[in-house]
């Protein structure tokens, strides 16, 4: 299993667009769909706008298809509109600790 960690510097009405978002018909219910899905939270930083999606996938392949998907499907144009700085993807596995 991979874990994946994306962190969406957004404005504040960003913040709150994103949030809309995941809630909506096309969010994290499409999300929950795909291949290899396991998890998916969003949380919210301390300044209330800086946005931290939690997920857990199969693997990373499937991740990157899903972000394929979304890309195709013009998610990329509504974090240009939500983020007041680039977004960034972690991947991590667990050390078995």
């Amino acid at each position: 299993m991979i874990y994946v960690i994306v962190k969406c510097p957004c404005h504040e009405e960003g913040a709150s667009k994103l949030i809309e978002w995941a809630k909506s018909d096309d969010g994290f219910s499409v999300t929950r769909t795909h291949k290899g899905f396991k998890h998916i939270e969003l949380l919210v930083g301390e300044d209330n706008k800086t946005m931290w999606i939690y997920e857990q996938w199969e693997t990373k392949e499937d991740h990157q298809a899903y972000l394929g998907f979304r890309i195709e499907n013009g998610f990329e144009d509504f974090m240009k509109e939500i983020l007041e700085a680039e977004f960034s993807i972690s991947y991590l596995t667990n050390a078995g600790a």
